[in-house]
């Protein structure tokens, strides 16, 4: 018998063993590291905090100091006011002003609203103003002279070069600075203020009319683009004159050295050893770094094996003993050819492409203007004309010279400037979205006139296709003419005064009900959505509105007095409240003044958001339509921003969200995100619809707080750039957890639904029992002098923690390592630790191996040896009875 009893208990304690192990010492997900963060959303508390229904009083002051701690949780921080690009070094941004800046353009379906960089430039050009040393003002000298000269680059094509949304050629989608193929990239144009000139001579330097050298000329030295250059030569195409050529020679390293002569130089840290090894009259070979060039005259060039360019531009040789035999020339060079066949000022277009190290670039057309009377040359304007030879999409952070498509960088006439992009500008974003909540409900959530985030019930699927304005159970009224309920949502928006469209301050709130006018000292409840706050009013009888005022909804009871009640104030404007039935029962329906003009009207309340965004909400055919604009001209430089449309339908007794017809934006969806579509408009708000297979639309707009630039850059040689994050400055602010957020546990009727700081163990916190499993032994895991902390998983994405003592007075202290988690926060790890006051200071440590389970081993030795007992008894009797 006593064996029998022995197995049995075995069996028992290996069930308690396993449910312990399920709800007390099981592993969570959740981790104590990330407290509080998982309780705070948006800046405010979102979860609950219980205590038992009979709470000791110690759990009541635990739980009211994890509430004030959490309240400093729970704050907004100080607007960000984006953050600022700056330059160093010469760069030019494309604007004609700080109010007329390069704006965004639209991505459209049909038609057009765009700006170009070409709709910056003043007259269309840039020159020393804009980029002082690559267009500087200069002069050649020569035996005629000094001609003085102007460069500028002009931006004249207005259908090309400017940024917007789009896909590229390798299908990425995202804001790209975008030059169409065929068309202007810029035109670089020297102008000389003094005509260049030169004698028409011939070979040996004598005047001919029939010469086509220009000797005056050769040996020149320019800067045109930000490059040093010298002229090595230059001659008329024929021998009646009307065309020219001129090479160019630029490079890295420019010297002269005697035949036989040796000298090293350094480029881009590497070494060049030179030496000049042959020298006549016509021609000269060198050596470099043991590398032979070939046999090259006046403005001929070779490339090293390592690709540096070697250039002869100018040989002395004197054909006696000690005469001069040198050579200079260029290493590292960059040799141009230009060549115009007719120069006459009439004749403005190209005849011929530019050549770069004897390479003809496509698309870089050049043409000379001057006059030539076989007697005197002269040079008055050298024009190269950029068009791109394929599309260019370049990206932000990218620049033309970076970009793929671009095959020959020599297209960028001298490569002594660029085109960047930096992005678009950062002044801060406010969010708007359209949100679904659950399959059946839209919210719509927005900036009010005092910067707090509101989330307004939007719309609801009632059943099949019929929809309504609010949730399931309230209504959010828009037209000032539609009764209110009690808890029914509604808008309040300033129109009064001047106070344009875009400016005006608007707020979302709930009626909440009222007394009936003959109670003591009757008053209308209302809460404001964005602060949490309750409005509390007095009811008196105020004003009659005349019947020709105010047209009544549907239904409604048109023999109804409506009387001024209240007066709700909000921003600055004064919305008056009327009743809409009896004021002899309590929580009568009401109509507002939501527009604060004295009037009450059909017209639906359009609401303004903090950075100016306008959202207009009104009633289709069978659909709601929500429309984001930004109405304030003020608020943008030249281009109109297209409207973001959308339309909320109900189907199968689910929402849906969709593009409305009118809406002419051109959403594009990423090759590798099938979900979500993107798109920009002129302001610089950039929109995300986001369109899952089986779950509703929703609508993400970022709306800047101001208007958003694209930051194109004309750069010279060594542009630089810097990010630096602003902050419009200001305190935090603390954000009130709203009433109710403490509960006992009766009122929380799914605990797991939300999350929640659960106060005391499961013998005092019915919803901590709930969370553990219900444990048959309610203190179970609890040791005397020790609190819990430990963080649970309850599915859904929602967490609680359980604060726990054995005693009310352990848990007390396990609620001030809550309150004051700053001060614990290297001590706060895993889903699980241990709470202990030593001399009236608290520890906190990971859990010692438990109690628990100690004692069922201790237990189960001891058992396992009462079997075997028990067995040797069973054996003995056997052997006696045998016996």
């Amino acid at each position: 018998m006593r064996f029998k009893q022995t197995i049995k208990r075995i069996t028992a304690l290996g069930v308690g063993a396993s449910m312990v192990g399920a709800t007390i010492f099981g592993a969570m997900a959740a981790e104590l590291s990330q407290y509080p963060s998982q309780y705070i959303q948006d800046g405010k508390f979102a979860g609950v905090m219980v205590v038992g229904d009979k709470a000791a009083a110690e759990d009541v002051i635990g739980v009211s100091d994890i509430a004030v701690s959490l309240q400093f949780a729970a704050t907004k921080p100080a607007d960000s006011a984006g953050t600022t690009v700056s330059a160093s070094g010469e760069a030019w941004i494309a604007q004609k002003s700080d109010s007329n800046q390069l704006e965004m353009s639209e991505d459209l379906t049909s038609g057009n609203n765009r700006e170009s960089i070409a709709d910056m430039s003043s007259q269309s050009s840039i020159s020393e103003s804009e980029l002082a040393n690559t267009l500087a003002d200069g002069v050649v000298s020569n035996s005629k002279g000094d001609s003085t000269y102007e460069q500028r680059l002009y931006f004249e094509d207005t259908t090309t070069g400017y940024v917007t949304h789009t896909e590229d050629r390798e299908d990425n989608t995202g804001d790209f600075l975008y030059f169409q193929s065929g068309k202007q990239l810029a035109r670089y144009e020297l102008e000389f203020t003094t005509s260049l000139e030169s004698d028409v001579d011939d070979s040996t330097g004598s005047a001919t009319s029939t010469g086509t050298y220009l000797t005056d000329i050769e040996d020149s030295a320019i800067s045109m683009g930000g490059k040093d250059y010298t002229v090595v030569q230059a001659r008329r195409l024929t021998t009646s004159g009307g065309g020219v050529k001129l090479i160019l020679m630029g490079g890295a390293v420019r010297d002269t050295l005697s035949i036989g002569e040796t000298k090293t130089y350094t480029i881009d840290g590497k070494d060049y050893e030179a030496t000049v090894e042959y020298v006549d009259a016509d021609s000269a070979k060198l050596t470099v770094n043991g590398e032979g060039t070939r046999d090259m005259v006046d403005g001929d060039t070779d490339k090293l094996s390592d690709g540096t360019t070697v250039g002869i531009s100018e040989i002395l040789y004197q054909n006696y003993a000690g005469g001069v035999q040198s050579v200079e020339f260029f290493l590292g060079a960059q040799k141009i050819e230009m060549r115009d066949s007719d120069i006459e000022a009439s004749d403005s277009t190209s005849s011929n492409e530019l050549k770069v190290d004897d390479e003809t670039i496509d698309g870089a057309n050049v043409w000379i203007e001057g006059s030539d009377d076989n007697t005197t040359f002269k040079v008055d304007k050298i024009v190269v004309n950029m068009s791109a030879d394929d599309d260019y999409y370049i990206p932000a952070g990218g620049k033309l010279s970076d970009n793929p498509e671009l095959n020959e960088k020599d297209l960028i006439f001298t490569k002594g400037w660029d085109i960047e992009y930096k992005g678009m500008g950062d002044s801060g974003i406010e969010d708007i979205k359209i949100a679904a909540r659950g399959s059946d409900d839209y919210e719509l959530e927005f900036v009010d006139g005092a910067g707090n985030k509101v989330s307004l019930p939007l719309a609801n699927s009632v059943s099949g296709s019929t929809l309504k304005f609010g949730d399931t159970n309230d209504d959010l009224v828009v037209a000032e003419n539609k009764s209110i309920g009690k808890d029914d949502y509604f808008i309040v928006t300033d129109t009064s005064g001047s106070i344009a469209n875009g400016d005006r301050k608007s707020f979302g709130l709930r009626y909440r009900g009222s007394d009936k006018l003959s109670a003591d000292n009757p008053i209308i409840k209302f809460d404001e959505l964005g602060s949490g706050d309750r409005i509390e009013r007095s009811l008196s009888v105020g004003s009659v509105l005349g019947s020709g005022e105010i047209t009544l909804a549907a239904g409604g009871d048109a023999n109804i007095t409506v009387t001024e009640m209240a007066q709700i104030k909000l921003g600055g404007g004064t919305f008056r409240v009327y009743n809409g039935s009896s004021t002899k029962a309590n929580d009568f329906t009401i109509y507002v003044d939501a527009e604060g003009d004295n009037d009450i009207d059909a017209a639906s309340v359009t609401l303004n958001t903090k950075s100016g965004a306008s959202i207009a909400i009104r009633n289709g055919t069978d659909h709601v339509v929500v429309d984001v604009d930004t109405p304030n001209s003020d608020d943008y430089d030249t281009l109109v921003p297209t409207d973001i449309g959308f339309n909320i339908t109900s189907s199968s007794g689910e929402v849906r969200a969709a593009k409305s017809t009118g809406n002419t934006l051109n959403f594009r969806t990423p090759d590798d995100d099938d979900d979500n579509s993107y798109v920009y408009t002129s302001y610089g708000t950039y929109v995300r619809n986001y369109a899952p297979t089986n779950s509703p639309q929703e609508v993400f707009i970022s709306h800047p707080k101001s208007q958003s630039y694209p930051l194109v850059y004309v750069t010279g040689e060594g542009a630089s750039f810097t990010s630096t994050a602003a902050s419009s400055g200001g305190a935090v602010t603390v954000q009130r957890i709203d009433v109710g957020a403490t509960k006992l546990a009766s009122e929380v009727s799914n605990i797991n639904a939300v999350n929640s700081i659960l106060v005391g163990g499961p013998c005092a916190n019915a919803a901590s029992a709930t969370v553990m499993g219900n444990p048959a032994d309610c203190t179970a895991g609890f040791e005397p002098g020790v609190g819990n902390l430990q963080m649970f998983d309850v599915g859904d994405g929602n967490v609680a923690m359980l604060v726990a003592g054995y005693s009310a007075a352990d848990t007390r202290n396990a609620a001030a390592i809550v309150a004051n988690y700053g001060d614990y926060a290297s001590d706060l790890t895993g889903d699980k630790v241990e709470v202990r006051s030593v001399n009236n200071v608290l520890n906190v440590a990971q859990p010692s191996e438990p109690v628990v389970e100690e004692a069922m081993e201790e237990e189960a030795m001891e058992e396992e040896a009462m079997e075997e007992e028990a067995m040797e008894e069973v054996a003995d009797e056997t052997t006696d009875e045998t016996a």
